[in-house]
């Protein structure tokens, strides 16, 4: 099975790289948004597509 993410570790070192001050008393409700954002986009990374796939052009009217 994998391994539960640290997603309290992520806010922490990824605040610090980019200067963001987290207040502590926002800190939980960060955490607890990411971990909901991981798992809404768990099944979507799961779909593994073939290689052969090519983006279509854009349409312009």
């Amino acid at each position: 099975m994998d391994q539960k993410p640290d997603v309290a570790r992520w806010v922490d070192e990824e605040a610090k790289a980019i200067g963001l001050p987290i207040a502590p008393e926002y800190r939980a409700n960060v955490i607890l948004n990411l971990e909901r954002a991981l798992a809404i986009a768990a099944p979507l990374l799961a779909v593994e597509l073939e290689d052969e796939l090519t983006p279509l052009p854009v349409y312009r009217p």
